[in-house]
This record gives C-alpha cells, sequence and structure tokens, in this order.
C-alpha cells in the first residue's frame, strides 16, 4: 500500500541546552526505571485473574480494578507532563515511581486481608480499587517525564528510534515478570511479587533523585505548557490522527491483557497457580515479540510511523485471530507472539509519529497526552473485556477486538492525518541535539 505523498523534510533542531540522551548511562538508568513498572504490571496482570477467584470475587472485577486507575490516569498524565516543563524531567520521574511504590505495597496489603478473610465483598473491592488508582493519579507522573527527558535530549531524526527504545524497558518488565512472578508466588505466595516490586519502584525512585542528571530545567528553553495548550495538541491534525490510533491500541491492549488470564484458565482447563504459570507463559510470548520488535527489526525498518500502524495492525488481526480458535497452549503462545509483534509496530508508529509531529517546546504537552491515551484503554476495556466476556462468553472480547483493529487499519489506511515524515539527516560535523 502507497504512503500519502511524502512531505518536506523536517530539519534536525538545534542542540539542546542538556547533554544528549544517546545510549548512555542517564538513558540506562531510565530504562531500568521503567522495567520495573513494566514488571509490577506484568507480574499483577499474572496474577489478578486467580485472585480474584480465590477471594470470590467475579470475573470482570478484574477489569474494574484497573478501571478507575487508568480514568485518572488519562487525566493526570497531561498535567504531569505540563509540570514537567517547568519543574523538571527528574523530580517528576523520582515521584511517579515513589507513588508507584506506594501503590503496590497498598494494593499487596489489601489482598493479604483479601486472603485472610479480613476484607471481602464491597470493601475488599473498593481497597484494591483505591490502592491502584494511586498507581493512575500519580504514579502516571514517570512515563511522560521520561519520554520527555528523551525528547529533550535527541533530535528528530533519532526520536522515533530512542522512544522504542525507552518503551522496550517495558517490554522486558513484561518478559521476564511474569515468569519471576510464578516462581516467586509457587514459592512464597501470591502476594509477595506484589510486595516485592513495591521495593523495586522505591529503590528506582532513589535512583532517580541521587543519579540522574538534568543541569538545566526544560522551562529554560521552551514555552510552558497549559491546559489549553492541551486542548488545543489534543484537535490539532498534526497530532489527531496518532491519538485516535494510540486511543485504538490502548483499547485493544487492554481488553487483551484483561481477559487472557481468563480466557488461558477456561480454554486449558486450569485455575489457582497453575493458571497463574500458563498465563504467563502467553505475556511472556506476547512481551518477548514485542521486545525483539522494538529492538532488532524496527531499528533495521525504514518505515514511517504510518506504515508501522499499519503493519501493526495486520499482525494483531492474525494473532487475535489465532487466539480465537486455539485448541492448546502451543497455540495460544502462538497468537501472544503475533499480537506482541504487532504491538510492537503499531505503538512505535503511534508514539514515534506523535512526537515528531510536534515542536521542541510542545514535546511535554505532547508527551502527556500520549500517555494519557496509552491508558486510556483500560477505562473501556472493562465492559468490552471483563462484562463481555462473564456475560456474553469467552469469545465476545476477541471478536470485539478484531473488530477495533479492523477499524484502526481503515482509518491508517485512508486518513491523511498520518504521515510517514521524512527527516533530513544532520549535516556533516553538526552536533545531535
Amino acid at each position: 500500500m502507497a504512503d500519502s505523498p511524502a512531505p518536506e523534510p523536517l530539519a534536525a533542531p538545534p542542540a539542546a541546552p542538556n547533554a544528549p540522551i544517546g545510549r548512555n548511562r542517564q538513558f540506562r538508568l531510565l530504562w531500568c526505571c521503567m522495567l520495573v513498572i513494566g514488571a509490577g504490571n506484568s507480574m499483577l496482570l499474572s496474577v489478578a485473574p486467580p485472585l480474584v477467584r480465590q477471594m470470590h470475587l467475579g470475573d470482570s472485577t478484574v477489569g474494574w480494578i484497573f478501571s478507575f486507575s487508568a480514568l485518572l490516569w488519562v487525566f493526570a498524565s497531561p498535567s504531569w507532563g505540563r509540570l514537567s516543563d517547568t519543574l523538571g524531567r527528574k523530580p517528576m520521574v523520582a515521584f511517579g515511581l515513589g507513588a508507584y511504590a506506594v501503590s503496590m505495597a497498598s494494593f499487596g496489603t489489601a489482598v493479604m486481608f483479601g486472603l485472610n478473610g479480613a476484607l471481602s465483598g464491597s470493601q475488599l473491592f473498593i481497597s484494591l480499587v483505591l490502592a491502584r488508582a494511586v498507581f493512575g493519579a500519580f504514579g502516571s507522573a514517570s512515563s511522560p517525564s521520561a519520554q520527555a527527558y528523551i525528547a529533550d535530549r535527541t533530535s528528530t531524526l533519532e526520536r522515533t528510534v530512542q522512544l522504542a527504545g525507552l518503551s522496550s524497558a517495558f517490554a522486558v518488565g513484561q518478559a521476564f515478570g511474569p515468569g519471576i512472578c510464578a516462581w516467586l508466588a509457587s514459592k512464597f505466595g501470591l502476594v509477595f511479587p506484589i510486595w516485592l516490586v513495591a521495593v523495586l519502584a522505591l529503590s528506582a525512585s532513589l535512583s532517580i533523585l541521587m543519579f540522574l542528571p538534568e543541569r538545566t530545567a526544560p522551562q529554560a528553553a521552551r514555552q510552558r505548557g497549559d491546559f489549553k495548550q492541551s486542548l488545543a495538541l489534543l484537535t490539532d491534525r498534526r497530532l489527531s490522527g496518532y491519538l485516535i490510533c494510540g486511543l485504538a491500541l490502548s483499547v485493544i491492549a487492554g481488553v487483551s491483557q484483561q481477559v487472557y488470564g481468563l480466557f488461558t484458565m477456561d480454554r486449558l482447563n486450569v485455575s489457582g497457580s497453575h493458571g497463574t504459570e500458563l498465563t504467563s507463559w502467553g505475556f511472556m510470548a506476547n512481551a518477548l515479540a514485542l521486545l525483539t520488535t522494538q529492538l532488532v527489526i524496527l531499528p533495521r525498518l525504514n518505515f514511517g510511523p504510518r506504515s508501522l500502524i499499519i503493519c501493526g495492525a495486520g499482525f494483531l488481526v492474525a494473532g487475535v485471530a489465532t487466539q480465537l480458535f486455539a485448541p492448546n497452549l502451543e497455540m495460544l503462545l502462538v497468537s501472544q507472539a503475533l499480537q506482541g509483534l504487532g504491538g510492537g509496530l503499531a505503538r512505535s508508529g503511534f508514539t514515534g509519529g506523535a512526537s515528531v509531529a510536534v515542536e521542541p517546546h510542545e514535546q511535554g504537552v505532547a508527551a502527556g497526552l500520549v500517555v494519557a491515551i496509552n491508558g486510556s484503554g483500560f477505562v473501556f476495556s472493562p465492559v468490552l473485556g471483563g462484562v463481555a466476556y462473564e456475560h456474553l462468553g469467552m469469545d465476545a472480547p476477541l471478536i470485539i477486538t478484531i473488530g477495533l483493529i479492523l477499524g484502526m487499519l481503515t482509518f491508517a489506511l485512508v486518513s491523511r492525518r498520518l504521515r510517514n515524515i521524512v527527516v533530513a539527516a544532520p549535516a556533516v560535523g553538526a552536533t545531535p541535539s
């Protein structure tokens, strides 16, 4: 499929006042901190389905626990992105990681009380929702600030690959988090992995404060982003097409992740810790495929954002269709690998395209919108995933997901808002920003 006509080349911006990021110590530190969040979230998704059944809560509870947090994430992320424009990226990243530590510790405490019978029914449900809500309201400060930190220190030419590299931290966490979670749960119980993530998140927050350099506050070189600027960018044709695709990807991921554990347990007729183990294999296959896409395949592709979204949608359709008819664990793993490949391509196109589409002084606001859109799918996924699974059958969420992917693919093929942006290479001897 031919892409839309190539626009005029965009020149690389001048050097930023802060040191270039590259693949140096700063990048590795941010990468490790995002790894903690990715691993923690994947662990939570692995243990949640068997936990809610052990605590005698409905299957749709899995989705609702994450839904309120996602709603807070959607509204809070742009605000944290704007605040990082004035206070700096470093304190916002550290603050978000600290809030994540509080959220996971609170969630683990509520689960412990639920398993012991100290909490049950609506009290237990509300406790779990509120514990997770701390992450949505305050933990959402980390991701937009980390993305903007990268954007401050990369040229337009480098940004898509660098942001994909940062996103790969989540993929690594998703790849190994479930397996580690299953082993820890079998040795020390289902609550122990949750507490461990809380400790790691606190350590990551302290590491950012002590070791991440930020000599110049971002506000020194950019205009202040306010709420009106966020609203303006939300409807700006440069960005809105990417946000539409990002919303679709977020809903697709939210539905897929929240029903996969339930689907695996019911399709393979397993439960408890064995269900957690088999579910973790699927999440690992998905994340390893996504990681391979972002670290190995993407840097070798000469594709623009629009082409990445289109190719990713094709693999996503194939993966969900395979899961729909998978008769055994092996085919479920294949389906997850295809979905990981498609998600890695499409999400890189969305994230990179959104960043390159805006000006340097808009990066903090744009990053906040991108992170907000990434979490927005979990607002809708309880209805499209958990409720549909519980009342319409285990195949219903997958059929809905296929419809969403086909809608996103059609939009990417016909919309003029998405472009494969061509950037001009820096002149020989120029200092990259």
